[in-house]
């Protein structure tokens, strides 16, 4: 069959499948039409994989032997090479470092045609020879995606990119509704009492950048305050949960925490917050922000990235400065005291998202992009 007659392909390349990007990328296809689009997934990490989705993953193969740059990245783009050859996808649509430097490395060679790129954060963890990579080839790339305002400056300032080839599509979630389990299953669960309140994070705590070191010292001074609050970690701990339950011990706090670990059905554990914080340094537009306030939960979280963008501060919930941790305390204490306050907060902030952030909306500007690309082509 001639490929104008089949649906087109876009292949998703990626570092993971983890988190709330891969989650929002597996979210957002379900919208589509598959008579019209195909989305096909290759990614790096094989672990981290979102396995209750049935949608087509690869995986780059690890090399055995030669496992060091710059072998271990020949290794991945050569097989990076035969994968684009079998697929013959209309577009590669790349997220993260590696995966956008194989994207531009193949349209050199003529095995891409429309390469479409990502930005989910402000550049965090990528360092100046990254960067002189992305400058060298930045006129390859047909549209780059940015989460946020702040990422899409970031981008222009740091990777000096042709403003016409960059544009925002904020990122969205899907709407919260249904039966999410019984609540005082799940809290008894976890250990929490009838009167205990719930302060939740979800976050790769196993990422600095996250700041949940700052989120677990600022407990002590809330629960002196109020002595009914609990504090729920949810997200991947890897290397760094055990550094972080020895620093609860060492704060006197343990018998406040919960380390939740990664649970793939978050909704349910949303259900049982009273409040959703999230203490990162840097971010670009949190998925947890949207999830959080989609499920009618007031939220305190560091003023930074595209958090403002999301949040209005005293009105949905509270921005507070990035490492300030008196400022954080008060905002979490003074929700904490004011029941009304939360409730009204809440519903504040499911509307914004209802309206604003719905995933299937984000779905449709996607493909808008594709379709834009496919015919100036």
């Amino acid at each position: 069959m001639n490929r104008k007659d089949q649906a087109k392909r876009v292949v998703f390349s990626t570092d993971n499948l983890f988190g709330g990007t891969g989650a929002h990328l597996l979210h957002m296809t379900k919208y589509w039409d598959p008579s019209q689009w195909m989305p096909i997934f290759i990614s790096k990490a094989r672990k981290t994989v979102h396995t209750s989705f049935d949608v087509p993953i690869e995986f780059l193969p690890s090399p055995r032997l030669l496992t060091r740059y710059p072998f271990a990245q020949l290794h991945e783009i050569r097989y990076f090479n035969r994968y684009l050859s079998a697929k013959s996808p209309d577009i590669v649509h790349a997220y993260f470092f590696w995966p956008i430097l194989y994207g531009r490395i193949m349209k050199i060679l003529g095995k891409i045609n429309i390469l479409v790129e990502n930005r989910e954060d402000q550049g965090f963890d990528w360092g100046r020879h990254e960067y002189a990579l992305l400058n060298w080839t930045r006129s390859l790339p047909d549209r780059v995606i940015c989460v946020s305002d702040a990422v899409r400056e970031e981008v222009l300032r740091k990777e000096h990119l042709d403003p016409n080839r960059t544009m925002v599509i904020r990122n969205g979630v899907e709407i919260a509704n249904g039966d999410k389990g019984d609540k005082s299953v799940i809290r008894r669960d976890l250990g929490l009492g009838e009167d205990d309140l719930v302060v939740g994070i979800v976050a790769n705590y196993d990422r600095p950048i996250k700041g949940v070191s700052h989120f677990l010292e600022s407990i002590p001074f809330i629960v002196r305050e109020v002595p009914s609050a609990r504090f729920l970690v949810l997200g991947k701990g890897g290397e760094e949960e055990r550094p972080m339950r020895k620093k609860a011990k060492s704060l006197g706090i343990d018998p406040f925490v919960i380390f939740a670990g990664y649970q793939e059905d978050i909704h349910r554990y949303y259900s049982i917050m009273d409040i959703s914080a999230l203490t990162s340094l840097s971010e670009g537009l949190s998925i947890t922000i949207l999830e959080s306030m989609g499920h009618g939960i007031p939220v305190v979280v560091t003023n930074v990235g595209g958090n403002p963008e999301v949040v209005v501060d005293g009105e949905t919930g509270y921005l507070v400065p990035p490492g300030n941790i008196p400022s954080f305390v008060e905002k979490v204490v003074h929700l904490l005291k004011h029941p009304d306050l939360r409730f009204h907060m809440g519903q504040a902030g499911c509307r914004k998202v209802e309206t604003q952030f719905r995933i299937c909306d984000v779905a449709k500007k996607y493909l808008g992009v594709y379709e834009e690309l496919i015919d100036t082509a």
